[in-house]
């Protein structure tokens, strides 16, 4: 990032971002250990042990609450023998009309792509990251069906490129794709789910590493608006505001909907990115 990037993000965003107090910090981390174990015991009698086995979002919030620290969450449910990704454990949900389990457009889609990377990052999965790698690059990225709805099935070069920067990771950079030295780029801030997809996309960028680009500033740019995301708030660093949104009487923003354990889980990556952050 140059100098006027840099120091239009600290216009921006202010200098540097307030700590919560130890005392916040000791309350938040109870708090945290007890809703995970609501999330182990409201997810213990379903498929793979996700938070929701029947809802066609499912892989989104499968991988958030694995990178939330549900490390009972089996993330390789969402990826078939062939290495085609899934939005359920162990099958589909799409089209009707096409034989499909009927309550999506499509049997995957970027934001379900990018919960399954978090998973897989967390357990350190290259073997199923290869898996998607090569069902993607022999299908030409298209991940799902059907093929005709490109703008979502298509994993976009901003996917392609965190997929290779997956494997590079979690291998410890025994395979190498010239994919991860490609741009990840985002365009204006956006709100409900498409914000929610970006501050996902930034979060697990900033986990794989890789080449920064000034664009990231529309994404941290857009938390700024957001102040009353505890996720958001997170990701771009603002602690004090996140612990204070966590520990008050919070209501989770409208992206966040579905089956009762989602608002848990949007909760509890929010209180971890807090307490990994900020040394709680």
């Amino acid at each position: 990032m140059n100098y006027f990037l840099t120091f239009l993000l600290s216009l921006l965003l202010g200098c540097a971002t307030t700590q919560p107090s130890r005392g916040d910090l000791i309350s938040l981390r109870a708090k945290y250990e007890e809703k995970l174990e609501i999330l182990r015991k409201n997810s213990e009698e379903h498929l793979a042990k996700w938070p929701a086995d029947a809802e066609c979002d499912g892989a989104l919030w499968a991988g958030i609450a694995r990178a939330a620290g549900a490390t009972w969450v089996d993330v390789t449910a969402a990826v078939q023998p062939d290495g085609r990704p899934t939005r359920m454990p162990f099958s589909d949900c799409g089209p009707g009309n096409l034989g499909y389990n009927n309550g999506s457009a499509t049997t995957i889609s970027n934001d379900m792509l990018t919960g399954i990377m978090l998973g897989l990052y967390a357990d350190n999965d290259a073997a199923t990251a290869k898996m998607i790698w090569e069902y993607g690059y022999s299908h030409n990225w298209t991940m799902g069906y059907p093929e005709y709805y490109v703008s979502r099935v298509l994993l976009r070069p901003n996917g392609i490129t965190m997929l290779a920067r997956l494997l590079h990771k979690t291998s410890g950079g025994s395979i190498d794709y010239t994919a991860r030295w490609g741009p990840v780029l985002y365009g204006p801030a956006v709100e409900d789910f498409e914000g929610h997809l970006m501050m996902l996309g930034r979060y697990l960028e900033a986990k794989l590493g890789g080449p920064q680009y000034g664009m990231e500033i529309a994404e941290l740019v857009g938390a700024k608006y957001r102040q009353g995301d505890a996720f958001a708030q997170a990701v771009a660093g603002e602690y004090s505001r996140a612990t204070a949104l966590l520990l008050g009487d919070y209501q989770s923003p409208s992206y966040v909907r579905g089956h009762p354990n989602y608002p848990l889980v949007h909760w509890l990556i929010a209180a971890k990115i807090v307490l990994d952050g900020a040394g709680g």
